[in-house]
């Protein structure tokens, strides 16, 4: 009998697969530290034009996954701009919001993404780009940066919060507690730290006094190892003016558009045997699908992040 599985086009990969292991922490709820922070998203969503620079990083098992800087620039009702540096000084995607559509085109080619067939990524890839509704609200900022192929994932705090929407970790908050005060880049802040899902995923953020705005973010996802994710903003203006040429974009003529792979597109077709792979269990045992040659096997996949 032939081993058969349903693939998917998220990438199969340790740190996706493991589960959080370690005891859940009892949530520590203190009325400074919600005020702390719902002040911060109160400063956000208040602001007509807010715009700050990111030195953004994230590491897993102490080795630097990646890196890189962005510049972003939002104004309301429904508009923002976010452009990428790699950490090797070039330049990574741009991403535009025009008030109905986010854009994003890459200056040095679209990257390759591991949810896509080899096969697919050919030249021309310089005159590609990637379009998406954005109604107001109801849109993700941070669930696209990923795209940008800049060696980011997504952002720690969503920057669509400005323009009035709830990231889905939000129903899980159930813990900020302040944990002093600090001076980042000339700034006074007071530093709280956010429990998520009972502490499987923990915020530290460095908020300045003055304006109730992060200048530090530290996120840490407790799998069976630590995901970091760490950015410092900078530059930070609020209610600036900002041009609204900025937030226009149209494709150059010639350019194709390019639309993410679905997971229909990788699934095996009926009949044919899996390929084998080795994995880590929580335990860190290696299991290989080859073991249960002859059996009958389901595999539920799922990630963090």
């Amino acid at each position: 009998m032939k081993n058969r599985f349903i693939s998917s086009a998220v990438t199969i990969s340790v740190l996706a697969a493991l589960a959080w292991t370690g005891a859940a922490q009892e949530p520590q709820e203190r009325p400074t530290g919600r005020a702390l922070y719902d002040g911060m998203i109160e400063a956000m969503r208040k602001a007509d034009t807010l715009s700050y620079r990111s030195a953004y990083r994230w590491e897993a098992r102490g080795k630097e996954i990646g890196r890189c800087t962005y510049f972003l620039r939002m104004k309301k009702p429904n508009h923002f701009r976010l452009e990428t540096t790699r950490k090797d000084g070039s330049k990574g995607g741009v991403l535009i919001g025009d008030g109905d559509h986010l854009w994003i085109h890459w200056p040095n080619g679209r990257p390759f993404f591991s949810s896509e067939d080899p096969a697919t990524y050919s030249d021309p890839r310089g005159n590609q780009y990637y379009k998406k509704r954005t109604p107001q609200g109801r849109h993700s900022i941070g669930h696209q940066t990923g795209l940008l192929g800049a060696g980011m994932s997504m952002t720690i705090l969503d920057p669509s919060t400005f323009h009035g929407y709830t990231d889905s970790l939000q129903r899980y908050l159930d813990g900020v507690t302040v944990k002093g005060a600090e001076t980042v880049g000339g700034e006074e802040c007071d530093v709280i730290e956010v429990s998520i899902m009972k502490g499987q995923r923990i915020w530290r953020l460095w908020i300045a006094r003055r304006d109730h705005l992060p200048r530090k973010l530290r996120q840490v996802i407790h799998v069976s190892y630590d995901i970091i994710t760490e950015e410092a903003w900078s530059d930070i203006t609020v209610n600036a003016g900002i041009p609204g040429s900025l937030f226009v974009w149209k494709p150059p003529p010639g350019w194709k558009r390019w639309e993410k792979p679905r997971p229909s597109d990788r699934l095996l077709k009926p009949g044919t045997p899996a390929p084998d792979f080795t994995m880590s269990l929580v335990d860190g045992k290696k299991v290989s699908l080859s073991d249960f040659r002859g059996k009958v096997l389901w595999l539920n996949l799922w990630r963090v992040g």
